[in-house]
């Protein structure tokens, strides 16, 4: 089955049901219909001054992300991640707080490994295994949730969620279709 990406990509908020659905393989990683897709997806994540960027946030539901790797002093050019998959975690545990493109202006406290081994696709160079620390392995981590439908107020407890019900419901008013 051939990949398909949609020609215009809308940017989805919380309350649109592609966000909870799990993205599928991408088949043909070098294609020019992926290429163009990319590019169409780093506009998006520049229009909107992130750091990562899943496919389901902008209606596609193909597993690709874009990640923004960090350098000393700022982040380097953002890299495209297809099929991306959490091979291994470690065992250190770090909160933080996290936000998410589609959850405008909501930051919550965030568990995330400090460590984790990723293994993905990498247009052009074909697919690599690698590490990823701190900030990285954090993006990396939200966006492979998105990938797989988890959204990041899914690592809430009960407790912590109730307490944003108020602002969840406002952005589902404010930028639901």
């Amino acid at each position: 089955m051939p990949d398909e990406y949609p020609e215009k990509l809308e940017f989805c908020y919380w309350g649109n049901p592609i966000l909870r659905k799990k993205a599928v393989t991408v088949e043909n990683p070098d294609s020019e219909d992926t290429a163009e897709f990319i590019r169409k997806m780093r506009k998006k994540l520049d229009e909107h001054d992130g750091l990562g960027l899943a496919a389901n946030q902008v209606g596609c539901d193909r597993r690709v992300c874009l990640i923004a790797f960090p350098e000393k002093g700022g982040f380097s050019e953002i890299q495209p991640l297809i099929n991306p998959k959490i091979i291994e975690s470690g065992d250190e545990i770090e909160r933080k707080e996290e936000g998410c493109l589609s959850f405008p202006g909501l930051y919550c406290e965030i568990d995330r490994p400090k460590s984790i081994k990723v293994t993905a696709y990498f247009p052009g160079e074909g697919e690599k295994t690698f590490e990823a620390f701190d900030i990285l392995a954090r993006i990396i981590c939200h966006e492979v949730d998105h990938l797989n439908g988890i959204l990041f107020i899914d690592h809430l407890s009960q407790m912590r969620r109730s307490l944003i019900k108020k602002e969840l419901r406002q952005i589902a008013d404010k930028y639901g279709k």
